[in-house]
């Protein structure tokens, strides 16, 4: 049991510095990561803390049972297996350092014949009741409270609550089957129970919203298992009672626990939202909240905290992939583990030595270590110039798991880009679109005679913020906007692309990795490039440009009633009547429609169709739409129809 407690205390040292160093880091983390990637770091430490087994043992194992012989072996050969297996025993008391005093004997105080009982004995015992009676406070404490819910509690009948129970049960995939309760003793609403759950309400009156986000944040602790995890760490607290930077980490990852909730439940609502949910959690606040169980998804929290949540729900930023945390983590905890097993390692040596100086034993097993490691060489390429292949294999990693597709290259005006196979399709020059989703777009633009400072400003202009990753990135309506920008020799290069913003965890991840792939003036002869239809014509920017000052110009006509105004921009063989807009409101909100980047802008025909959106006073719940059949007369654009929609 010592070596047990031990090797217990030595883990709980070197996860105790990782805590500091995470805690110390918690800002850092909480901006860019989502906090469910900090949630697995604390179940990883969690698990680490309950495993008494530290990495140095491995070697220690391995060298012992080469040194094991049969049976069958001679006597003395026999003895000298004892001998070496006594020399470990003080190797082992040597690796920890514990000081001599504390395995020494206690002297009897009395005369009578008592067991022999060290410092170190008291000490492991001391621990053991430690843990026992930490866990027993935390159990009792949940048996009682639970059995008072179930005794006074009255079972909630209510069909609008049982309906909207069952309906995010459907949405998050629960099949396990939950009971609701309703409570007056019950400070705030929470998932009690391990194998049999029960969602626990407080007796309050609730706003259909209120009532929303308290059931869906309860649910998905359900969904996620949250009082296992709990469960995990006050365990671990209890095995490492004695060590305060436990006792902090178990504070800090219950907060995260929290956070990450919050992120679930709000994942991919609007800001209007995410702070109609942080008013139902401050709500909260203002009830009673006295903490009763750790072994609950209490719906708690202190001023600080609820601020911390608070702030983390309506972070406008994007949180990104936190795998490479988490594998830092681990790599950082097996390699404490390593280092004090190789500090132990070398202590080991030198006490064998010194055990054996004088005796004229040189061969003692378990004083001397072989140098097993080896150099690594490192191969490099030969410097040729890279020549790109037709395929490639691009990976993504996606809710932390690693995706790979097969890609192929799909060459462009001086310059080249991989596309994932079978799912893209050229949209119009130098622009793609996806064929499961068309608001998923990748474009090349080349700014000629452009610097980087100038097509910088140019996006800018355009609404793109830049991020920290050099990055840029805009809003419009559902759709996230991203820019990045190269330079090669004079040339600046923009790839462009975008995607819906519920797509955060599937475009979101994909599209980055593609955009990272373009190149300039890459070898693409003879290679299966995706296709691209020469025949076909699309609107050039100027294009684009005169049709837009023409329906400007049209629009003012149209609303104003001006019917003479409105002929010169229809086409010689026009024949109906001249219509003019006919409404007394207040007209507002003008979007030309077919003319920006994402769309594909393909001539049909030798027509192209836009439209006009806009809003009438009189009408402010809709948009109506004037839709254009457009067609070429000479050198430039004329309306061949149009009509009103909407």
């Amino acid at each position: 049991m010592a070596d047990i407690w031990l090797s217990l205390f030595e883990i709980s040292v070197s996860v105790g510095l990782l805590v500091i160093v995470l805690i110390a880091l918690t800002p850092f983390l909480n901006q860019r990561y989502a906090a469910k990637w900090k949630c697995l770091i604390w179940i990883f430490l969690s698990v680490r803390l309950l495993v008494p087994f530290r990495v140095g043992n491995v070697q220690f194992i391995m060298d012992a049972l080469s040194q094991t012989k049969p049976q069958t072996v001679h006597e003395s050969e026999e003895t000298y297996a004892d001998a070496a297996a006594d020399a470990a025993v003080p190797a082992r008391r040597i690796v920890v350092e514990i000081p001599a005093q504390m395995t020494d004997p206690i002297a009897a105080q009395s005369g009578q014949d008592n067991p022999d009982i060290s410092i170190l004995d008291i000490a492991v015992f001391i621990w053991m009741i430690g843990s026992l009676a930490f866990l027993l406070v935390h159990l009792i404490s949940y048996s009682c409270y639970k059995r008072q819910v179930i005794r006074n509690g009255k079972r909630i009948e209510d069909a609008h609550i049982l309906s909207q129970m069952l309906e995010l049960k459907r949405e998050l995939k629960i099949r396990r089957t939950i009971r609701a309760i309703e409570y007056d003793e019950a400070e705030s609403p929470m998932i009690l129970g391990f194998l049999k759950p029960v969602l626990l309400l407080p007796a309050e009156q609730y706003s259909s919203e209120e009532l929303f986000f308290i059931l869906k944040h309860e649910m998905v602790h359900l969904k996620r298992g949250d009082v296992y995890v709990k469960l995990l760490f006050v365990t671990a607290n209890a095995v490492h009672w004695f060590n305060p930077l436990i006792w902090l980490m178990q504070k800090e990852a219950v907060v995260d626990i929290e956070l990450s909730c919050d992120e679930r439940v709000t994942q991919g609502a609007s800001y209007a939202v995410r702070k109609a949910y942080t008013e139902t959690l401050l709500s909260m606040l203002h009830k009673r909240c006295v903490r009763r169980t750790a072994l609950s998804t209490q719906f708690y929290g202190g001023k600080k905290i609820m601020k911390k949540r608070f702030k983390n729900i309506l972070m406008k930023n994007r949180k990104k992939n936190g795998i490479c945390i988490l594998l830092c983590v681990v790599i950082a905890t097996i390699g404490c583990g390593t280092l004090v097993g190789c500090s132990v390692a070398k202590k080991d040596t030198e006490t064998g030595k010194l055990q054996t100086e004088g005796t004229g034993n040189a061969s003692d097993p378990f004083g001397k270590e072989e140098d097993l490691t080896e150099p690594i060489s490192v191969l490099h390429d030969s410097g040729e110039s890279p020549v790109l292949d037709d395929t490639t294999m691009l990976t993504f990693f996606k809710e932390g798991e690693e995706e790979q597709k097969e890609a192929v290259l799909a060459a462009g005006d001086g310059y080249s880009i991989y596309l994932p196979r079978n799912e893209w399709e050229p949209s119009g020059p130098d622009l793609w679109r996806t064929a499961a989703n068309e608001q998923v777009r990748l474009w090349i633009t080349h700014f000629i005679g452009e610097s980087m400072e100038s097509a910088d400003q140019a996006l800018e202009e355009m609404g793109y913020v830049t991020e920290e990753n050099a990055h840029k990135r805009k809003e419009e309506g559902d759709l996230i906007f991203y820019a990045g920008l190269k330079e090669f020799e004079d040339d600046v290069w923009g790839i462009f692309y975008c995607y819906p913003t519920d797509a955060q965890e599937g475009w979101g991840r994909e599209l980055p990795v593609i955009a990272e792939t373009f190149a300039v003036s890459a070898k693409t002869d003879g290679v299966n490039s995706v296709p691209f239809d020469p025949s076909a014509e699309y609107l050039a920017d100027q294009d684009c440009q005169e049709i837009q000052d023409m329906v400007d110009q049209f629009a003012k006509a149209y609303f104003d009633g001006n019917a003479d105004a409105i002929r010169k921009f229809l086409v010689n063989t026009y024949e109906g009547e001249i219509d003019t807009y006919q409404s007394t409101g207040k007209i507002s909100d003008f979007t030309v429609k077919g003319l920006s980047d994402t769309d594909e802008k393909k001539i049909e025909h030798g027509t192209y169709t836009a439209s006009l959106e806009f809003k009438d006073s009189n009408q402010e719940d809709m948009f109506h739409y004037l839709t254009f059949l457009l067609s070429r007369q000479g050198d430039s654009w004329k309306i061949q129809s149009y009509g009103l929609e909407g």
